[in-house]
C-alpha cells in the first residue's frame, strides 16, 4: 500500500508537522501483559464487547511504540520504562473503534503527504526515499506498509481530537487571569497558626498511646507477607519457549531445569508493597496468589527482561503487638493533636476578626504574632511558608483591608490580608497573550479529550 511514497525521490517542502496523539496511561482494566505470551489466535481482552486477538494487540503495541519513538526521539531508551504502552495500546484500540463508528477515515493521499512532510523522513528540506527506508529499518523496525497503516491511524485518532474538540474555546479574560499566575506580584500579611509549634507541647502518656491501639487495633493490620521464587531472561529466544513449558503444566523448578536459568528469591514482602527492584504489576501478584505453591504464573516483561514468578511461602496478615506500634502511634498522635489544637486556636483569632477587631490585635489575643512578605508571584516560595500558590490565589480574591477565611496548607493554618499589589507590564501581557492563549487552548481541548476518553472507556468496558 502506498507504494507511490516509496518509489517518489522528491517532493515539495510543505511545514506541515503531524501532531501525534500520545494517549495518557490511564489504569489498564483487566488486561494483563501476560496476554502478549499467548496464540496470536486467541482474545487478548474485549473492547465494546468485540475479542481483540492477540495479533491485534500486538499491533496496537507497536503502533504506541513508533507514536513514543516520534515523541522522545533519541531519549525514549530512557524513558521507555517509565512509558505504559500497554495501557495505550489498549487505549488506541478503543479510539480507533470509536472513530470507525463516527465513520472518520484517511484517505492514501493525506498519508502520503505527512510523512513527506516529516522533517526526519527529509534531506535538505527535500523527502528522500533513502532516508525514510533507512529509519524505518534502524529507528522504527518497521516495514514501509506498517509504518504507513500506523501514521493512518495517527491521523484519524487526530481526527477524532479535532471532532471531540472542535467547539473549545478561551476568552481573553481567562488568558489575562492564567498570565497574572505568572506575572502579577502581591504581597500580604499573615498570622500562622504553625502544627510544628504546638507538637512541641503535645506529650502522649503510655496510658494514652495504649488505649489509642486499643480504639485503633484494626487500622493497623498489616497484609499477608508472600515470599515468591523466580527466573528471569533477557534473551527473546529463551523467552520464547517459556509459555509451552508452563501449558505443559511445568513448575517453576523444572523450567529452571530446562532452560539452565537460576532460581532467586524475593524474600518476605507484604503483599502491596512488591521489592522496588522488581517493580512486580499488581496483575502478576494476583495470578500468583490463585496458584498452587510453585505453579508459575503467566511470563510478565519488566523494563526488557522477561520474568515467571511462582509462590514458594505465603504469611498471613497480623495485627503488630503494642510495643512494635507504641513509637508510630506516639507520632500519630502527636501530629492529631497539634493539628486539633492549632485550629482550635487560630479558630479563637479568627472569632476576634469577626467582633471587627483590627488585625494586629485579634493576633495578639490570641499570643499570634502578625508577619508579613515581600512581593511573591503564584509561582514563587515563600521565606518560612513554603510554596505561594495558595497564598497568592487567596490575596487574589479579597479586598481591601479584608482578612481571608482560615485556610490549611502544609505546615499549619493561616489567615491572610492582602498587602499590596504591584502594577503589571501590560505591554508585555500584550506582547505575550498570543501565545499563552495557544498554550491555554491546547490545555482546555486535552481536558475535554481526556473526559471523552473516559466515557469512551465506560462504554467499551
Amino acid at each position: 500500500m502506498l507504494r507511490i511514497l516509496r518509489n517518489k525521490k522528491t517532493a515539495k517542502k510543505v511545514w506541515i508537522i503531524l501532531a501525534i496523539i500520545i494517549i495518557p496511561a490511564f489504569t489498564l482494566w483487566g488486561f494483563g501483559s501476560s496476554a502478549r505470551d499467548k496464540e496470536e489466535n486467541k482474545p487478548a481482552g474485549k473492547i465494546f464487547g468485540k475479542n481483540v486477538s492477540n495479533l491485534e494487540f500486538k499491533k496496537a503495541l507497536s503502533a504506541a511504540q513508533t507514536a513514543a519513538i516520534l515523541q522522545f526521539g533519541d531519549d525514549f531508551p530512557k524513558v521507555q520504562k517509565y512509558l505504559n504502552l500497554e495501557s495505550q495500546a489498549w487505549e488506541r484500540l478503543m479510539l480507533l473503534e470509536e472513530a470507525r463508528r463516527r465513520k472518520l477515515n484517511i484517505d492514501d493521499q493525506k498519508v502520503i503527504n505527512t510523512i513527506q512532510n516529516a522533517p526526519y523522513f527529509q534531506r535538505k528540506s527535500v523527502f528522500n526515499n533513502k532516508t525514510y527506508v533507512e529509519v524505518l529499518r534502524y529507528v522504527f523496525r518497521l516495514q514501509p506498509r506498517t509504518f504507513e497503516e500506523q501514521m493512518r491511524q495517527n491521523l484519524i485518532l487526530a481526527e477524532l481530537y479535532n471532532q471531540v474538540t472542535e467547539g473549545v474555546k478561551v476568552d481573553e479574560a481567562q488568558i489575562r487571569q492564567e498570565w497574572l499566575k505568572n506575572n502579577e506580584e502581591l504581597s500580604i500579611y499573615y498570622i500562622a497558626s504553625l502544627f510544628a509549634e504546638f507538637a512541641k507541647k503535645v506529650r502522649p502518656s503510655d496510658k494514652d498511646i495504649s488505649a489509642y491501639y486499643d480504639k485503633n487495633k484494626d487500622g493497623f493490620m498489616e497484609p499477608q507477607s508472600l515470599n515468591l521464587e523466580y527466573i528471569l531472561t533477557e534473551s527473546d529466544t529463551e523467552s520464547k519457549k517459556i509459555p509451552d513449558l508452563i501449558n505443559k503444566k511445568y513448575d517453576l523448578e523444572k523450567i529452571s531445569q530446562e532452560l539452565n536459568l537460576a532460581k532467586k528469591e524475593t524474600g518476605l514482602f507484604q503483599q502491596f508493597t512488591p521489592p522496588a527492584n522488581l517493580k512486580i504489576p499488581q496483575g502478576t501478584l494476583n495470578s500468583v496468589l490463585s496458584l498452587n505453591t510453585g505453579e508459575p504464573a503467566p511470563m510478565v516483561k519488566i523494563d526488557n527482561t522477561y520474568y515467571v514468578f511462582a509462590l514458594k511461602e505465603k504469611k498471613p496478615g497480623r495485627i503488630p503487638e503494642l510495643s512494635e506500634l507504641k513509637d508510630r502511634i506516639k507520632e500519630i498522635m502527636t501530629r492529631e493533636e497539634s493539628r486539633k489544637k492549632a485550629q482550635d486556636k487560630i479558630k479563637a483569632c479568627a472569632d476576634e476578626l469577626k467582633k471587627n477587631k483590627p488585625f494586629n490585635q485579634a493576633a495578639k489575643a490570641q499570643g499570634f504574632k502578625v508577619k508579613e512578605t515581600k512581593f511573591f508571584k503564584s509561582t514563587d516560595k515563600i521565606d518560612n511558608l513554603g510554596q505561594a500558590k495558595v497564598f497568592w490565589e487567596t490575596a487574589k480574591k479579597l479586598k481591601t483591608d479584608q482578612a481571608s477565611e482560615i485556610f490549611p496548607d502544609v505546615n499549619g493554618y493561616y489567615i491572610i490580608k492582602l498587602k499590596a499589589v504591584k502594577p503589571v507590564d501590560e505591554d508585555k501581557f500584550s506582547k505575550e497573550k498570543a501565545a499563552l492563549g495557544e498554550s491555554l487552548l491546547t490545555q482546555e481541548k486535552n481536558k475535554t479529550f481526556g473526559k471523552f476518553i473516559e466515557e469512551v472507556k465506560k462504554k467499551a468496558q
